[in-house]
């Protein structure tokens, strides 16, 4: 009798070892599918950074072309005569009779 209580008092022990491994094991599954999900949004997140960095450089490279433009004809603008500019706004296309 002695060595069956023996017996049973011992298997609880490994059936409670052998539970807590299965419980560490479900915990590493799923901890480590949340991190797997953690770093796949990371990464979505970092490809739209890159996405809009670039459509911000496209802009203020469209910008700094414009200003360069106006500056160039705000110079072209104040070389010329009275007359000169007179002629150019006639002959404009934004001038139309009326």
């Amino acid at each position: 009798m002695n060595e069956i209580l023996s017996l049973l008092s011992g298997g609880w022990n490994y059936i409670l070892a052998g539970l807590a491994v299965v419980a560490a094991l479900a915990a590493s599954y799923f901890g480590g599918k949340k991190v797997g999900n953690v770093q796949t949004q990371a990464k979505a997140d970092v490809t739209a950074a890159k996405v809009e960095s670039a459509q911000v450089s496209a802009v203020a490279e469209k910008q700094k072309e414009n200003v360069k433009v106006v500056k160039d004809v705000q110079t072209n603008n104040s070389a010329l005569s009275d007359d000169a500019a007179r002629d150019k706004l006639r002959q404009s296309s934004f001038n139309r009779p009326e």
